[in-house]
């Protein structure tokens, strides 16, 4: 680890300190907090340096005569390994990583600015929503500040943008507590678009499936689900980013065993899309058991009326649902 901080600080090639940025990152993401606990310090302090730009391998640039074109693809490498210490540092501490956040949040801040290229503010808005997502409520403290910029690049150009927008507006929307409920409107207008026929891409579709399900599972009162839930159901089974679908199906499922009226207004979409996720090999059991036990509510409230549904289905998926079905 100490040749590894050594080398982000005095060597002066970006793609050894980017490679040494993520040999950190796969450490600690290994070992946990006992790995970044004896260096902490000097690493918050590597990485704040390379966040202001102020690293050796940063400071050559002014002198030599590098192709500009080279150099940006050097930087834009270089900054993703650092932007990627922060959530590791923050799943490996949690809440407490609050105070070292702190001092990191304007350097990290400076690349969303104007002068910078989109895949920079892609690159903030991805490491904010996965540092909100592992420092969980301290995150708070900086919705107003975050949120305005994720919602400008929900309408990007670029669909890695808009993919890591939903994506951080969801966890904000999770994480934020009360100061995330004012923008509840904006979020779901935001999002809207990206749930219809003009979204191209079926992973940014899936993160705007993961933010809503977010939104409904810590403010439902907040969350107009006549409207919304139709709309979330439609883009339903999740069709590329599966690390959204235990926030998904969390949801849904909670939706339906606690026999919200809103979503048992849609009980054949349900048992498609139920089919659907217990026959993926995609899926892991986990997902199928939470899947499982919302259709075994649903034929306790329905019973026979569940079986028609059942017999419009490819036999191998009205197979896989069955088997979860209570026995009689």
């Amino acid at each position: 680890m100490v040749i590894y901080i050594k080398t982000m600080v005095e060597d002066d090639d970006k793609e050894v300190v980017a490679q040494a940025c993520t040999s950190v990152a796969d450490i600690i993401g290994d070992y946990g907090y006992a790995a970044l606990e004896p260096y902490l310090s000097q690493l918050v302090d590597a990485t704040s340096l390379l966040l202001r730009e102020q690293s050796a391998c940063q400071k050559i640039d002014s002198d030599s005569d590098i192709d500009d074109d080279d150099d940006s693809a050097h930087d834009a490498v270089l900054m993703d390994a650092v932007s990627d210490l922060l959530p590791v540092f923050a799943k490996a501490m949690g809440a407490q990583f609050a105070p070292i956040f702190a001092t990191l949040f304007e350097p990290l801040m400076k690349f969303t600015k104007a002068s910078h290229p989109p895949q920079d503010r892609t690159m903030v808005v991805a490491c904010l929503a996965e540092v909100a997502q592992n420092m969980g409520s301290p995150i708070a403290g900086y919705v107003d500040r975050v949120m305005p910029l994720a919602l400008k690049e929900l309408a990007s150009s670029d669909a890695t943008n808009r993919r890591n927008a939903a994506f951080c507006v969801g966890e904000l929307c999770k994480n934020g507590g009360d100061s995330a409920l004012k923008y509840y409107d904006n979020v779901l207008r935001g999002l809207h678009p990206l749930f219809g026929e003009s979204e191209p891409d079926d992973a940014v579709r899936d993160n705007a499936a993961g933010a809503v399900a977010r939104m409904i599972m810590v403010h439902p009162e907040s969350i107009p689900l006549n409207q919304v839930v139709p709309v979330f159901l439609r883009v339903l089974p999740l069709k590329e980013d599966h690390e959204e679908s235990m926030a998904v199906y969390s949801c849904v499922s909670t939706l339906v065993v606690s026999s919200n009226p809103q979503i048992l207004s849609q009980v054949p979409e349900l048992v498609n899309l139920f089919a659907h996720v217990v026959a993926s090999p995609v899926e892991t059991s986990e997902v199928k058991a939470l899947v499982g036990r919302a259709f075994s509510h649903l034929v306790s409230l329905y019973g026979q009326q569940i079986q028609p549904l059942l017999s419009n289905l490819p036999p191998a998926h009205a197979n896989a649902l069955s088997a979860f079905a209570p026995r009689s």
